[in-house]
């Protein structure tokens, strides 16, 4: 895949000229807030507070274009934004004002963060983005099934790594392992398996009721959508009757074999269940020392296909890590008559990685953390991961957007493996060398 050059720029050197311009400033919280902070929060709207909106968004993608990543600039160009998103919308990052209070802009969206950065960069064209995103996932798709029967699989097939991954590069895996890990990270977040998940499995570790929330997502009509104003459809716990009106009213479409296109379609997250998920660094810790490395990296790359698939141009019916595993479950049920991965083991991960199970955990790296080297480690947290499992020192780091300590999320790892028969050697840590 080629690979476009982009300039990174320190975000730094842009602040003051940005504070100029607007009565209220960003802070310089970044990833982490500052200490001097209200509890409270400003709602400001993207068209009324444009040039605010915009120059915080060209603050925070550089900002984070400038972060260590073990992957290509030109993925990372077409990964960063949909942080810039999520951080737009709930004031995070550089949208915070001089006190640290987050600046929120509910209506922020890949395509008006894309429509800023695409004046400094015209390969930033949300069409584009989008396309260049879809082709990726694509190519993939073709070239695992296309090397499915294969014993061992190449990660930097044509020369260049999956997803432009630095540690992928030259990379081979065992392809059964590899698909292993495709499989079960590509059912962990399907509601379907969640909920028969708390069938399976009724209690914690500790013998507490085990609960688990999900939703499904789901490809909807954007104008129909956008007219029965349901705002965020995450928010809220969407029932069986309701869904069934939702999609009578055009609203959910009903087709799972029909051509689905942004912008007249999009995806849309319906809540089914409230409460916590699966929390994802557990779930991959766990098919690594259940699997092996190769099983460990398959559901990482299926993490990432996760990440992707939310914007595209054209839209998978269930996404495309759900279809993609489905397919991978067909292939084995065909050629070997049974699938790849039971139930069972799809219900036992999730038990497993649940944030709710014991000891409790409030961590979930997104696929831009996963890739990130945090301040003060020496290689990316996805491989801090894999050196857990093998019982290797790790980085005394913070982890994902709640900053976990490292020592806290090991050690509660380090237990449940234990109460799932699978020891590992207790966490030793890497004092963090950050200054």
């Amino acid at each position: 895949m080629r690979r476009r050059r982009f300039r990174k720029k320190s975000p730094g050197n842009r602040v003051d000229v940005l504070l100029d311009q607007v009565k209220k400033g960003p802070g310089r919280g970044k990833d982490e807030q500052t200490e001097r902070r209200w509890h409270a929060s400003r709602t400001l709207s993207v068209r009324r507070d444009r040039e605010l909106f915009e120059g915080l968004v060209s603050l925070d993608f550089d900002f984070l274009m400038s972060q260590p990543f073990a992957a290509a600039t030109g993925n990372l160009a077409d990964l960063l934004p949909q942080s810039v998103v999520g951080r737009a919308s709930h004031g995070h990052g550089y949208f915070t004002d001089d006190f640290g209070t987050p600046l929120c802009f509910p209506e922020a969206s890949f395509e008006n963060i894309l429509s800023v950065l695409e004046k400094e960069d015209p390969n930033l064209k949300p069409q584009s983005v989008r396309h260049r995103r879809g082709e990726m996932l694509r190519n993939f798709c073709d070239y695992i099934l296309g090397h499915i029967d294969d014993y061992e699989l190449d990660l930097s097939p044509q020369g260049q790594p999956i997803f432009g991954i630095d540690f992928l590069q030259g990379e081979k895996a065992n392809t059964r392992e590899f698909l292993t890990g495709m499989v079960l990270a590509g059912f962990m977040d399907d509601w379907s398996y969640r909920a028969n998940a708390m069938r399976h499995h009724k209690n914690t570790f500790t013998g507490m009721p085990f609960h688990i929330g999900g939703g499904d997502i789901l490809i909807v009509d954007a104008a129909n959508l956008a007219m029965v104003g349901l705002g965020d459809t995450g928010a809220t716990v969407f029932t069986d009757q309701e869904m069934r009106t939702l999609t009578d009213i055009g609203v959910i479409c009903r087709n799972r074999h029909g051509d689905y296109a942004f912008p007249q379609y999009d995806q849309a997250y319906f809540r089914r269940q409230m409460g916590d998920g699966v929390c994802d660094d557990m779930a991959i810790i766990y098919i690594g020392a259940k699997h092996g490395y190769s099983a460990m990296l398959g559901a990482f790359v299926m993490d990432a296909i996760d990440t992707y698939d939310k914007y595209l141009l054209e839209m998978t019916w269930g996404g495309f890590d759900t279809f993609l595993a489905g397919r991978i479950q067909k292939h084995f049920l065909n050629t070997e008559d049974e699938p790849l991965v039971w139930d069972d083991a799809i219900f036992d991960l999730i038990h497993f990685a649940a944030k709710r199970n014991d000891p409790i955990i409030n961590l979930s790296s997104s696929h831009r953390r996963l890739i990130q080297l945090e301040k003060g480690a020496g290689l990316p947290t996805v491989l801090n991961h894999w050196n857990f499992v093998m019982g290797k020192p790790v980085f005394d780091i913070k982890l994902g957007f709640a900053r976990v300590p490292a020592r806290d999320f090991y050690r509660t790892a380090w237990k449940r493996l234990d109460l799932v028969g699978m020891p590992v050697a207790e966490p030793t840590f890497i004092k963090s060398r950050e200054k």
